[in-house]
């Protein structure tokens, strides 16, 4: 009796802490973003979602600071399906894009330059 006791707790516990636990980890997901506005303009990079801020207002200022760094990957796909939307999928660059980190080595975005010249700038999104 005492067994089925400690078992019944056990499992309670590791039902109540896997409850408690998100499978994205607290991270935004393109599914969040997607329900949102399903135009949105994402990538996900390293277990993140990245949101194209080149044209923002706010960011006009900061861009001019920000440099190609080194290569970090090329889009594998690109897709508007949240369901299947894994690292380096995009749901407007194409496949074969290659993306960049920045000068300053800032984890927080990604340098995107097109064929044709233009340069994109694509932030992180952070879940809070």
């Amino acid at each position: 009796m005492r067994i089925k006791n400690v078992l019944f707790i056990f499992l309670t516990l590791v039902v109540l802490f896997l409850a408690g636990c998100s499978a994205d980890d607290g991270k935004v997901t393109a599914r969040d973003v997607l329900k949102q506005n399903q135009d949105a303009d994402i990538l996900k990079y390293d277990g993140f979602i990245y949101s194209n801020v080149t044209f923002l207002e706010w960011f006009q200022e900061d861009k001019e600071q920000l440099r190609k760094g080194e290569e970090i990957g090329k889009i594998k796909k690109e897709t508007t399906s949240s369901l299947f939307f894994t690292n380096l999928s995009a749901t407007k660059l194409p496949k074969g894009t290659v993306l960049y980190g920045t000068n300053d080595g800032y984890k927080g975005m990604i340098y995107v330059e097109m064929e044709d010249g233009e340069v994109l700038y694509y932030m992180q999104l952070l879940e809070g």
